[in-house]
């Protein structure tokens, strides 16, 4: 990517007009599984899988490997990713036995959460008119206490940062404009009860996020299509995040031990996404957050923010 290319301040750079659409009227690049860039080889097989595959690993060294391959979803760092343009990070959490830590997973182990923080944080003080959406929506292996543990972690990590859940703001006026006129950078959705002890965080019922479930790429875009035509956007205001992704079934890896998510699927899921895209409009009832695997792939972000020019027309 060149320097003319950079979308690290995208939102910074935007027209005033665009500045004044609501963020639910957005088009906004979002990365599927944002924390499975880097997974531990050595670490086992995570608690979010079902145990009998934990067992075949301990019986079977070639296992690991194969997960591996299909559990990465990503290349670039949660720091690379908003750097290259994305604002939604979707980070799914897991309790690790024998660690006090709590760590984002995907077949495998990945970082602690706190260091993926810190590189959220560090992203945010550096590029002050960005704002990112953080959505927690998986959770495995963990209790009540790792989930205020969690929750304690964030607040105290972003603190005034973040946009409270108990905020005045409406969501229409939830546009760049009127955040930059606060401290708030960072929108935190929390699919667990424990996130209502708290007033930071956000309830999933104001963000949507539909699974299209399918390794078919034709039954990908059917899947959008029928979503899109028929409105099923609330239009209250809500997030609605559009999932660019082919999900592989056992039979899928099987078929392909020696492959990946990245060289089977991907090639095929992000450009049957984007053409789908390219027609769209971002509003209220259209097109909003847009997530794909390897977001670095395919022109991704330039793609979804060009999306963008269509609300001033």
């Amino acid at each position: 990517m060149t320097a003319e290319d950079s979308y690290t301040t995208w939102m910074g750079d935007l027209s005033p007009e665009l500045t004044r659409v609501p963020m639910c009227s957005l088009a906004i690049p979002g990365s599927h599984d944002s924390g499975a860039y880097w997974l531990d080889k050595a670490g086992g097989i995570a608690e979010d899988e079902p145990s009998i595959l934990r067992s075949m690993a301990n019986s079977c060294c070639c296992v690991v490997p194969i997960v591996h391959r299909w559990s990465l979803t990503q290349k670039l760092t949660v720091k690379g990713q908003l750097e290259h343009g994305i604002r939604y990070l979707d980070l799914r959490l897991c309790g690790r036995p024998g660690s006090p830590d709590v760590y984002v997973a995907h077949g495998l182990y990945g970082h602690k959460l706190v260091d993926i923080l810190m590189e959220i944080k560090e992203f945010l003080n550096e590029n002050p008119k960005e704002f990112v959406i953080l959505d927690f929506n998986h959770f495995y292996n963990m209790t009540s206490v790792d989930h205020r543990q969690v929750l304690h972690l964030i607040i105290g990590t972003f603190g005034a940062k973040i946009l409270s859940g108990d905020t005045s703001m409406s969501a229409w006026k939830m546009t760049l404009e009127n955040i930059w006129k606060t401290p708030a950078r960072i929108m935190v959705f929390y699919d667990h009860p424990s996130r209502n002890e708290f007033p930071f965080f956000w309830s999933e019922e104001y963000i949507q996020s539909p699974w299209a479930n399918t390794a078919n790429s034709l039954a990908l875009v059917n899947f959008h299509e029928r979503n899109y035509n028929q409105n099923v956007r609330r239009g209250a205001g809500e997030l609605y995040v559009w999932q660019g992704i082919l999900t592989p079934s056992a039979k899928t890896i099987m078929a392909n031990l020696c492959s990946s998510l990245e060289s089977k699927l991907v090639p095929r899921a992000t450009p049957a996404f984007l053409g789908w895209l390219k027609k769209k409009v971002p509003s209220h009832v259209g097109i909003n957050i847009c997530t794909v695997d390897f977001v670095d792939k395919h022109d991704f972000v330039r793609e979804v923010l060009s999306l963008n020019k269509r609300i001033q027309s």
